[in-house]
């Protein structure tokens, strides 16, 4: 079993609760088969809690998966920001952030961690003045919320990205390679 950090779960809650309401969290919970179970950000879950919210919220809205977790991703960063921001520098920008994100943030979340916590396996690097590659593997495969927060990563530095994902591990590539490109290269 592998499990994800509940600030994950706790965010996909305040999303459902700001986009739709209170009662439409409670909907989705009950079709997922987890009613009632609150999600604390400190915690770990075990990643059947999310998919199947996932795919409930998504059978819930009428909204595709991969759309709902872009949007979902989006949403995500500042939460992620405030909590994690101690792994920041003040004085980076939203690419530099992208850049080091395995490095800073998961880097010192497992090291913290003595679980089953497993953050996807991500690497980084510039392939240009304002481009990072991000490649992506994860058994969850969700790399539209991948997406999503690069492009929230964008919004709330309010930097304008180029989000372009030549392969894709939905489309049966074995990982997914996310080319984040700021405004000198968009």
């Amino acid at each position: 079993m592998s499990a994800l950090h509940g600030i994950v779960l706790k965010g996909l809650k305040d999303f459902v609760t700001t986009e739709y309401d209170r009662e439409a969290w409670h909907a989705i919970q009950d079709a997922a088969g987890v009613g009632g179970k609150v999600y604390v950000p400190v915690t770990e879950y075990d990643d059947a809690d999310v998919l199947s919210l996932v795919d409930a919220a998504s059978e819930a809205t009428g909204e595709e998966v991969p759309a709902l977790l872009d949007s979902f991703g989006q949403f995500l960063v500042p939460a992620l920001v405030e909590t994690y921001g101690v792994h920041v520098g003040s004085d980076w920008t939203g690419l530099e952030l992208i850049a080091n994100v395995e490095t800073y943030i998961h880097e010192a979340l497992r090291a913290k961690q003595l679980s089953t916590y497993t953050p996807p396996a991500l690497s980084a690097e510039w392939v240009g003045d304002e481009t990072v590659k991000v490649t992506y593997t994860s058994e969850r495969e969700l790399c539209p919320l991948a997406k999503g927060l690069l492009t929230g990563i964008g919004d709330y530095y309010d930097e304008e990205f180029a989000v372009e994902e030549p392969t894709c591990m939905r489309d049966g590539d074995d990982r997914c390679e996310l080319l984040v490109s700021g405004p000198g290269e968009a």
